[in-house]
């Protein structure tokens, strides 16, 4: 019988952050075709931003340490590329940053 490991973090999206959260994770898997783990990592965060979000609108993402750390390089880069024009999604990718762990935090995680 194996257990069950409890992921390091709970990610708690509003309805409108999943689609900015997965084209964040599709990016760095096109960015990241050479490292078989990150694309692997994003592919699970993925696969959990396809499931249908609660009754409030709410998705819940349980994240292990590497899933956390290559959604928060994903989000980090997909800001780094808007442009101010972008407003509207670079404030989202702001909001979904303000939910995860600090930079600090992320930097410790290794893969």
């Amino acid at each position: 019988m194996s257990e069950e490991v409890e992921p390091a973090y709970h990610l708690f999206l509003d309805r409108d952050e999943v689609p900015i959260a997965a084209r964040a994770l599709r990016l760095l898997i096109s960015d990241e075709a050479h490292e078989p783990q990150i694309r692997r990592l994003a592919r699970e965060v993925l696969d959990q931003l396809a499931e249908p979000p609660d009754e409030h609108g709410t998705l819940t993402v349980a994240l292990s340490e590497g899933q956390m750390k290559i959604t928060h390089s994903a989000v980090r880069l997909l800001l780094n590329d808007l442009q101010r024009g972008q407003a509207e999604e670079r404030e989202i990718l702001h909001r979904i940053l303000g939910k995860l762990p600090d930079e600090h935090t992320m930097r410790a995680i290794e893969l």
